[in-house]
């Protein structure tokens, strides 16, 4: 299992799936997924759900739409716009997973999310998110995904 430290999201047209890849610039720790829409439309209600458990009020990241979107951890809900592409690409993984299961756990202790992502039945990654950080990353991920074509309305996630 990883620590998920770094989120990056593209949409690849090819495949016509969004790409999570966890910590994109570290070759060890680098895991990619698949997104498949069914997917994603399985986990905005929990997605919801989760927003109003970690606040009622979380700001808002203002992310510009561009073709790879990065979340960072280490910084306080930083979204990163210039993610390095051949670094995404020299460091890809040597395979990209389908993201089967998604488990969020609201840690009422903590304040925080715990964000298991499963693939080929096993735990491949893990995230300990505040509220800000869940924020980020979902806003990000919801910035790449292909709005008219998925039927996913641009604001879903606003709350």
């Amino acid at each position: 299992m990883v620590p998920a430290q770094k989120f990056t999201f593209q949409y690849s047209r090819v495949e016509d799936r969004l790409k999570m890849l966890i910590n994109y610039d570290s070759a060890a720790t680098r895991v990619d997924f698949f997104v498949t829409r069914a997917m994603l439309l399985q986990l905005i209600p929990v997605i919801e759900q989760m927003f109003i458990k970690a606040s009622s009020s979380l700001p808002q990241p203002v992310v510009e739409k561009t073709g790879n979107l990065h979340v960072n951890l280490h910084r306080p809900a930083s979204v990163e716009h210039a993610t390095d592409t051949t670094t995404l690409a020299l460091l890809a993984s040597s395979e990209i997973l389908l993201l089967e299961k998604v488990v969020f756990a609201w840690q009422a202790h903590e304040k925080q999310i715990r964000l298991d992502l499963y693939a080929k039945g096993v735990l491949q990654s893990q995230a300990h998110l505040n509220g800000e950080q869940f924020a980020a990353v979902m806003h990000a991920m919801m910035q790449v995904v292909p709005h008219s074509s998925w039927g996913v309305a641009p604001n879903i996630l606003e709350i």
